[in-house]
């Protein structure tokens, strides 16, 4: 299978697998916290605001598979998935935690939902870095 084919499709599962880890800890698991502060959502909540959500999600795992791929996974551990994972997480240390943590200081929202989308982000990150550290060590 060629390359770009193996990256696509561990960047396209691991978007699956994070949409639903945004289904099961935003969308359910946290979202109590956002009624303790409900003047900073927003109204309107519906399919277009999810289709896009889902949409950021899979972008957000092809760019780190294709960070991985362009890497090599960096070869920083002991295998492929693992060097993927790792880098995955790394992704998200560099740009999801101090994004997240920034906002939660200066935006009123509940930490339970920033602790809820640091997670999400998590699982993304690392799933995205390890399905192509996998799909490329094969």
């Amino acid at each position: 299978m060629p390359i770009t084919l193996r990256v696509l499709l561990a960047g396209l599962g691991a978007g699956i697998i994070g949409i639903a880890a945004s289904w099961l800890l935003t969308g359910v698991l946290f979202h109590p916290f956002q009624a303790r502060t409900p003047e900073t959502w927003r109204r309107e909540e519906g399919a277009a605001q999810y289709a896009a959500s889902s949409g950021l999600t899979l972008f957000a795992a092809l760019a780190v598979s294709v960070l991985v791929a362009l890497t090599g996974g960096a070869h920083l551990f002991v295998g492929h998935a693992v060097d993927g994972a790792v880098l995955g997480a790394l992704c998200w240390g560099a740009i999801a935690l101090p994004v997240l943590l920034s906002m939660g200081l200066f935006v009123n929202v509940h930490r339970g939902v920033i602790t809820g989308l640091l997670t999400e982000w998590l699982i993304t990150s690392t799933v995205a870095g390890a399905a192509c550290g996998w799909m490329l060590g094969r």
